[in-house]
């Protein structure tokens, strides 16, 4: 394939109808028997679905993303929410006072690709099966989001991860369309 990037989880998911079902990738992680199943946006997004019948289950998760990434010579970008559901649909937003969290999981994630099998998150890592580094070297903050909300947010972002990863590169997003 010789491909470069594998984005993950990737588009709209990331952020999520709502805030609480963004894709959260501690979520996706540890025992497949344990992983939530969570109703996937799209489900609610058209008319013409009238049951629920749009699912994810977490089988394939973060853990899963970067031995695919790996397998096939790619380097892998996690895209993590920024605090800001799906700006098309609810809007829905984390007040700048409340983002540690979502912060935290940032960190967190680059810990389990990258930390120590004595860290907390590289020990998960290593108890999947997989107790080499996957060298991260970049994180998405946020998908398609726009406009100063989103600035705000990945400022927020930008420092943390800098202060306690500085060879990570951040990616941020541009919105949907090329103007604006």
């Amino acid at each position: 394939m010789n491909a470069g990037l594998l984005s993950l989880a990737g588009g709209c998911i990331v952020e999520g109808r709502t805030l609480e079902q963004r894709y959260q990738w501690k979520k996706t992680v540890g025992s497949v028997d344990d992983r939530e199943t969570l109703i996937n946006r799209w489900n609610v997004e058209f008319d013409h679905k009238k049951t629920p019948d749009y699912f994810q289950t977490f089988g394939l998760g973060f853990f899963e993303y970067f031995q695919l990434a790996e397998d096939i010579g790619a380097e892998p970008l996690p895209v993590l929410s920024c605090g800001i559901a799906c700006q098309f649909n609810t809007g829905e937003l984390v007040p700048l006072a409340e983002l540690d969290p979502y912060v935290q999981d940032a960190l967190d994630l680059i810990e389990f690709a990258n930390g120590a099998t004595t860290t907390k998150w590289g020990k998960l890592r290593a108890d999947m099966g997989h107790p080499q580094p996957f060298n991260l070297k970049m994180i998405g903050v946020g998908n398609e989001q726009w406009g100063p909300d989103y600035i705000s947010r990945y400022k927020v972002f930008e420092k943390a991860i800098r202060a306690n990863y500085p060879n990570i590169k951040i990616i941020s997003g541009s919105g949907p369309f090329p103007s604006g």
